[in-house]
C-alpha cells in the first residue's frame, strides 16, 4: 500500500503543476442547486463506476456489447474528466490543436474508454469490486484504491487519482495493477503525433473502438 500511495502521490504532485485546462472555450454555467447537492464523495465516485461494471459483466453475451455500453458510457462520461485527461496525454500538443480538434479528441477518448470497458468487462463469475481506502493526496487531490476479487481468488488493484473541479470529483488517472493509464497514453499518443499526426491518432482511436464494438478484445 505504501509503495501504491507513493506512486499516486508522485502523479498527484505533477498534475499539481499543471493548469486546469477545458478542451472548450465557454465558461460552464453554474450548475442548479439541485444538482449541486448530489455531489458524490471520491469514494462514491468509484463505486458508481464499479455498480455500473459489475452490471455490465452481469449481463455479459445476453446483454450484448451495444448492451453493456449503454450501461457503462453514460456513467463513465460522468466520473472521468476527459477534458483534463485529453490534455494531459497529449502534453504540448494540446495547446497546438485548434479548438474544434481539442473537442473532438475529447469526445472520442471517451468513446474508446466507454468501448475498452464494455469490451473487456463482458462477463460475471463471482467477482466483487470493493474500495479498499481513500485518501487526501494534497488539496483538491484524493486517491481511492480499490480492488477487484476475481472467483480464483486472484485480486487486482485500481488505484484512482481524481480532482476536484466545479466542486464535482472526477477520475484523472488510474494505476492498474501498478501501471499508470496516463502515462500508457502520453508516451503512446505522443509517438503517433510525432510520427503520423493527429488525423492518424483519431483515426486509430476510432478503429479500436469499432473493434471492440465487433464483439472483439
Amino acid at each position: 500500500m505504501l509503495m501504491r500511495n507513493a506512486m499516486l502521490l508522485a502523479v498527484a504532485a505533477a498534475l499539481s503543476m499543471l493548469p486546469m485546462i477545458s478542451a472548450g472555450a465557454a465558461v460552464a454555467a453554474p450548475a442548479p442547486a439541485a444538482a449541486q447537492a448530489k455531489v458524490l464523495t471520491p469514494k462514491a465516485t468509484i463505486d458508481t463506476l464499479d455498480a455500473a461494471l459489475l452490471k455490465a459483466m452481469q449481463g455479459g453475451s445476453k446483454m450484448g456489447y451495444q448492451g453493456r455500453y449503454a450501461v457503462v458510457s453514460p456513467v463513465v462520461r460522468k466520473v472521468y474528466d476527459f477534458d483534463r485527461i485529453a490534455s494531459l496525454t497529449l502534453g504540448s500538443h494540446w495547446s497546438k490543436l485548434t479548438t474544434a480538434q481539442q473537442k473532438e479528441f475529447v469526445s472520442v477518448l471517451a468513446d474508446y474508454t466507454a468501448a475498452t470497458y464494455a469490451a473487456r468487462f463482458d462477463n460475471y463469475k463471482g467477482e466483487h469490486f470493493a474500495v479498499v481506502n481513500s485518501e487526501t493526496m494534497q488539496p483538491g487531490t484524493e486517491g481511492v484504491f480499490s480492488t477487484l476479487t476475481m472467483r480464483n481468488g486472484k485480486v487486482h488493484r485500481f488505484d484512482y487519482l481524481l480532482q476536484q473541479q466545479d466542486g464535482q470529483w472526477r477520475i484523472v488517472n488510474v494505476v492498474a495493477d501498478g501501471v499508470s493509464d496516463l502515462s500508457l497514453k502520453r508516451s503512446e499518443y505522443d509517438e503517433t503525433i510525432k510520427t503520423k499526426g493527429f488525423p492518424a491518432l483519431i483515426a486509430h482511436l476510432k478503429a479500436q473502438t469499432a473493434h471492440y464494438a465487433s464483439g472483439k478484445n
